[in-house]
């Protein structure tokens, strides 16, 4: 028999970004916000007073565990209380236990239970996630398959919100039968421009046909990269577990939060949970990281110092190189102002003291006067004293300072700040961003780097400025697009000829224009190469029935029926293994051990990066001239290529940035076009807005930068107007 009766009281339904929350199913177990503040780096929800009927009546009479069940959940519910909003995050979704939170555009659409689970990668960038496809048929018949929902493994794996929700571009099943065509232009090309997210088999076939009809390969942003690799050599790659228990993370040229979200998880993971600091330098001074918690530091330096930064933490380090000599030149003193004070307050006080001796001696003159004579002496000795005190002069403290770090935009306060927590730190991680593949010193700055590694503690991890250029760019020999008159072929990128998805919205029939048809990477078997080194599995979650780069191939004579005929071809010189396609693992187990593919070992990078080692490096180039800048090239988060750019399930869109002070300033609205002009050039996107960004500049999307060949020539950051509309 029960003794008590409780009634339930409503609770609303709820929302934010993708998730929809059901406080009625919901056990206030807070997990959703746990994982919120210490994987994904928000505040944004919280346990808060629901004021709902509790029953304190049945206190006496109901049973100790099923009234303190009942009491917390009548007087709690979990509330979005973000200063703003969210944008497809979803991982308090991955880690509901009881399914009170879900994604909204799966609800009422499939049984759970339905659903085929396929565990593949993402490969929207460089982190390589772990990622379960969950799929079914969506016609009758069952012919036609659709990806209902991405799941994770919050226990091992957060991903960001790409990840999550932009399953729903993948190419035509049906793809092209005009395989002559394609063959024919690959003979007739004089170049063939491949896209960052090409998978390693992808790459072995182009480098292989590059070597029989001799045309060149371009990817700008991956030759950068295997440039600098070619100077760094191989340096030891810390996994996202060794991030994770830094005590000192510095990140330089890159903005983390766009670029790689496992890492930035995995840093603030580090800064919750072991108690971190962060260094954040960027000529963009990034909210976001600086919220993160008390002890993130954001310097916000002059475009182009990245080089001078480095050889601040050579010099921090106490790292002889040649590169330091001209930061040694710029040297100067200042005064210290503070040991000055402290200095000039112990010379008073010594006066005061002095005085107070006088003042006794002449008490003890007058009141003993048959030792006169003797007397007179200590008082005259007090009187050199004094004087000796009040002339002594003191000398003035002074600090170094370097002008080439206060031209960069470092003061001695944030120097003395950064010196400080390096001192601090036993386990310090740099992070190297992509920006610093295109800096104008970037043969320098891999040079000093490669100092780093090697005659310090220092661990570093490169972020690889595409999905899979670490593996392109170990398999691959790549050239320096000149944008001459050439015939190009595109290999999933544009080019005269184009053989690439076509980016089908699933249940949409508008699609990219393309000459070939490939599958698109949640349609094919093969591997790609994370920012780890390691080489991951890719699955395929949806039907293809056409042709893929393997079937044009053997029209030049390739034996290999498909691309994972070529996974364990892959070439060992590079630091692939010999290891068929179909026994690649893809897990995580219990104790948080790594079954993922396989790393990279010792890569042909080492030999040259040796061969490099026999010149010095160069001494730091000062700036000349500080760059004015109002516009920045970098996609917002979850947006990385052309599948998350045509995704209609992400909220966050490619277009223009800017902070909401600056949006004002502009006297605009959100959702309106804009229009940014440079050398009677123009550049038109949509307006939105960035909430952590503060500084009047344009945050602008790559791929609004079709056939605009005016715009950020020098790098990532320009200067460019603003066309007033009519």
């Amino acid at each position: 028999h029960q003794p008590y009766a409780v009634a339930d009281d409503f609770k609303a339904l709820d929302s934010w970004a993708k998730a929809l929350y059901d406080p009625n199913l919901c056990i206030m177990c807070e997990r959703c916000v746990t994982t919120c503040k210490d994987n994904v780096g928000e505040n944004n929800l919280k346990a808060t007073k629901a004021d709902l009927h509790a029953p304190d009546k049945f206190k006496d009479s109901m049973s100790k565990d099923a009234f303190s069940v009942w009491s917390r959940k009548q007087k709690g519910i979990i509330s979005f209380v973000g200063s703003v909003p969210c944008y497809d995050c979803g991982e308090c979704i991955a880690v509901c236990p009881v399914g009170a939170l879900s994604y909204k555009d799966f609800a009422y659409t499939a049984n759970a239970w339905e659903l085929k689970k396929i565990h593949s990668t993402c490969s929207h960038c460089s982190a390589g996630c772990l990622i379960s496809y969950d799929v079914r048929h969506f016609d009758t018949l069952g012919e036609e398959s659709k990806i209902f929902r991405v799941l994770n493994d919050f226990y091992h794996n957060p991903i960001c919100g790409a990840g999550r929700f932009a399953f729903d571009v993948s190419s035509s099943p049906k793809g092209s039968t005009n395989l002559k065509e394609a063959q024919n232009a690959l003979k007739e090309c004089e170049a063939v421009r491949i896209g960052g997210d090409i998978t390693n088999e992808e790459a072995f076939l182009i480098e292989r046909l590059r070597k029989e009809l001799d045309f060149k390969i371009y990817n700008q942003e991956v030759y950068r990269f295997q440039q600098f690799l070619k100077v760094l050599g191989e340096v030891k790659r810390p996994n996202i577990e060794e991030i994770k228990t830094s005590n000192l993370v510095v990140t330089i040229g890159s903005s983390i939060k766009t670029e790689n979200p496992l890492v930035r998880y995995a840093i603030n993971n580090a800064l919750k949970l072991n108690k971190a600091s962060l260094i954040a330098m960027h000529p963009i001074k990034d909210n976001a990281l600086a919220n993160l918690c008390r002890s993130s530091f954001c310097i916000t330096h002059e475009v182009g110092a990245e080089e001078i930064l480095l050889g601040m933490l050579l010099k921090m380090l106490n790292i002889e190189s040649a590169a330091l000599k001209s930061l040694e030149d710029s040297k100067q003193s200042i005064v210290d102002e503070a040991a000055l004070k402290a200095l000039e307050e112990e010379r008073k006080k010594a006066l005061e003291q002095a005085e107070q001796g006088c003042s006794i001696g002449e008490n003890k003159a007058e009141n003993q006067e048959e030792n006169k004579t003797e007397a007179t002496t200590p008082k005259e000795n007090q009187e050199e004293n004094k004087t000796e005190v009040k002339e002594e002069s003191i000398e003035v403290p002074t600090k170094t300072t370097y002008l080439l770090l206060e031209e960069a935009g470092i003061n001695l306060e944030t120097y003395e700040k950064i010196l400080a927590l390096l001192q601090k730190s036993n386990n310090t991680l740099l992070v190297v961003g992509e920006e610093i593949y295109s800096h104008k010193q970037a043969h320098n700055i891999a040079k000093m780097l490669r100092l780093l590694a090697q005659k310090s503690a220092v661990k570093l991890i490169l972020i690889p400025p595409s999905a899979n250029a670490l593996g392109i760019a170990s398999i691959c020999q790549l050239s320096e697009e000149v944008f001459e008159h050439e015939k190009i072929v595109g290999i999933r990128a544009q080019g005269d000829f184009t053989i690439n998805s076509d980016d089908r919205v699933f249940g949409k029939d508008a699609v990219s224009k393309v000459d070939f048809i490939l599958p698109s990477l949640n349609q094919l078997e093969g591997t790609i190469t994370n920012v780890e080194g390691r080489v991951l599995p890719l699955k395929p979650a949806l039907r293809f029935e056409g042709y893929d780069l393997s079937d044009i191939m053997q029209g030049f004579g390739f034996v290999e029926e498909n691309l994972t005929e070529c996974t364990h071809k892959l070439p060992t010189e590079a630091g692939f293994k010999a290891i068929e396609f179909d026994y690649l693992t893809n897990y995580f187990t219990n104790d948080r051990a790594n079954h993922r593919g396989y790393l990279l070992g010792t890569s042909h990078f080492e030999k040259s990066a040796k061969e490099c080692e026999t010149t010095e490096c160069e001494p730091i180039k000062p700036l000349k001239e500080k760059i004015a800048f109002n516009a920045y090239l970098k996609y917002p988060e979850t947006q990385f290529n052309n599948a998350t750019h045509k995704s209609e399930n992400l909220q966050l869109k490619a277009g223009v940035y800017v902070s909401k002070a600056f949006l004002k300033k502009l006297n605009k609205e959100v959702g309106q076009n804009i229009t940014l002009f440079k050398e009677e050039e123009e550049l038109t996107g949509v307006l939105y807005l960035d909430e952590s960004l503060d500084q009047e500049v344009f945050v602008i999307s790559p791929s609004l930068l079709t056939n605009h060949s005016n715009f950020f020539r020098e790098g990532v950051f320009d200067s460019v107007d603003l066309k007033e509309q009519a």
